[in-house]
């Protein structure tokens, strides 16, 4: 028993004695993991720093529907945006189809993939987009364009000195750039996402279109406030440019040094109002000084001619034939009006000419256009939706009326015999025609819709050639014989299109 007794009390000791460097031991190790957890710690915050400093190194990606993809670098030295812009039609024309009067036949009516590129800021933008829609032109008889088209919808260079001061310009040069007309808003509102088919009848074809010019240089002042001179609106644009619109393709020079100008304004002089009657009101007024050269080898602005929409083979329903030299003008205001789901379009346009020299009398043409579009429905209820809203539903119509004449006798001297719907057929020196259009669209996915044009024309005069209009659109039975069609008989014919569009 006392052997057990001394035995325990020596292992008491052992212990007693080597607990303080058990216990400093413990220490020590808990020490060291703190340690370790803190140089973690700091590891962790290290990396996720580095990981953010990386993250925000890399290029950023935005898409934005119907402005398409934009890469920006981080710093923002350069960008690119890539775009598309596509529209099919199935046209159903009344008409012959031996002369191109295209019924259920597919249509690239626009085809235009596009990039631009973005340097410093985008203070300098190149802009490279393709026009690959040459459908019909080719086989049309009785149309002035007879050449296939597949060139640039833009190649051009865009200077923005407002990123300098917000009173410059955006500068806008190069072989295809883009000018404003009289009544642009008007005209047709929006081919990518509006109700109405096409441009109105009479600026679709006396040379200004869509403005499109071969070169030139065009200056813009963009979504401008008022503000500063106390005016509650906005500048929409202001723009003054000098370059050959309709002249030739791309890049093409004029062979003439007398030089056309254009200029337009849209103001918006209540959008800062809160009142949902005035602060959609825009006004906007257009002019295009052409000077026409008849040494050169092209002039944009030569002649008109009005001819329907029937892009299988457009009608021609009246043409001034060539100017004499000197300075022609085309103008006219425009006034949209946005409240709510509705839309309101209303524009004139003119255009006179010197006609200094010329052999066909002196010629005006002048139209006017009332459009309305309306969204119906959304699943957000009735009378909403946008261009971006799925599911939603918008109705249009629209009327205009197209006059030309060319004055002969009298007024000028010249016999009527010599004036004519073009080249040598003498039959009538005035017309009258008339366009009555509806228009339904559902829109599938943003900027993404399908649709039907109703076109009804009514043209007071038709020529009764063999494939002329009278004939190609059966007003005279008998399109083999021109002679059992009296000489300008009138009629009205309907045309629809069935459409499918999508801007990325």
């Amino acid at each position: 028993m006392k052997k057990r007794f001394v035995k325990l009390a020596l292992l008491s000791a052992v212990l007693f004695a080597a607990a303080p460097a058990f216990a400093q031991s413990v220490d020590d190790k808990i020490k060291s993991l703190e340690q370790e957890l803190t140089q973690l710690k700091d590891q962790q915050v290290e990396m996720k720093k580095e990981a953010t400093a990386a993250a925000a190194a890399l290029p950023s990606f935005e898409y934005r529907p119907g402005n398409g993809l934009n890469i920006e670098a981080a710093d923002k030295s350069w960008g690119l945006r890539f775009t598309v812009e596509t529209h099919f039609r199935y046209e159903f024309e009344s008409g012959r189809d031996q002369i191109g009067r295209s019924n259920g036949e597919l249509m690239g009516r626009r085809f235009r993939p596009g990039v631009l590129y973005c340097i410093n800021n985008c203070l300098w933008e190149i802009e490279a987009t393709l026009d690959l829609d040459g459908f019909g032109t080719g086989n049309a008889k009785n149309s002035i364009n007879t050449t296939p088209s597949s060139i640039l919808q833009r190649g051009a260079v865009n200077f923005h000195a407002e990123n300098l001061h917000p009173w410059l310009p955006t500068a806008q040069f190069g072989m295809e750039v883009q000018n404003a007309g009289g009544g642009s808003l008007a005209r047709q509102g929006s081919g990518n996402v509006g109700a109405q088919a096409e441009y109105d009848l009479l600026t679709r074809g006396n040379g200004f279109n869509t403005g499109r010019a071969g070169q030139g240089i065009v200056l813009n002042w963009d979504d401008r406030s008022l503000s500063g001179i106390g005016i509650p609106g906005r500048i929409g644009k202001f723009q003054l440019g000098m370059s050959s619109i309709g002249e030739g393709d791309d890049g093409l020079a004029s062979f003439t040094d007398r030089k056309d100008f254009n200029t337009y304004l849209s103001i918006q002089p209540m959008s800062e109002v809160k009142n949902k009657w005035v602060s959609g009101l825009t006004f906007e007024y257009g002019s295009w000084f052409c000077n026409v050269d008849n040494r050169a080898a092209q002039n944009g602005c030569q002649s008109w001619s009005i001819q329907d929409h029937g892009d299988g083979a457009r009608q021609t329903l009246f043409t001034s034939g060539n100017y004499g030299d000197g300075l022609v003008v085309a103008h006219g205001p425009g006034l949209v009006w946005n409240v709510g789901p509705y839309t309101l379009r209303a524009m004139r346009s003119f255009e006179f000419g010197e006609d200094r020299g010329g052999t066909r009398g002196n010629k005006r043409s002048n139209n006017f256009l009332i459009g309305h579009d309306l969204y119906l429905w959304s699943p957000k209820g009735f009378l909403t939706g946008s261009a971006t809203t799925s599911n939603s539903i918008l109705v249009g119509t629209h009327f205009e009326r197209a006059n030309g004449e060319i004055k002969c006798n009298g007024s000028s001297g010249i016999p009527c015999a010599a004036t004519g719907i073009g080249g040598t057929v003498t039959q009538f020196h005035r017309n009258r025609i008339l366009l009555r259009e509806w228009d339904l669209w559902y829109v599938i996915a943003p900027r993404m819709n399908v649709g039907v044009n109703v076109l009804w024309y009514d043209a007071a005069n038709l020529a009764n050639t063999v494939n002329g209009a009278a004939h190609n659109l059966g007003v005279c039975k008998t399109p083999v014989n021109a002679a059992t069609c009296r000489v300008g008989i009138g009629g009205d014919w309907v045309d629809v299109m069935l459409n499918w569009r999508y801007t990325f």
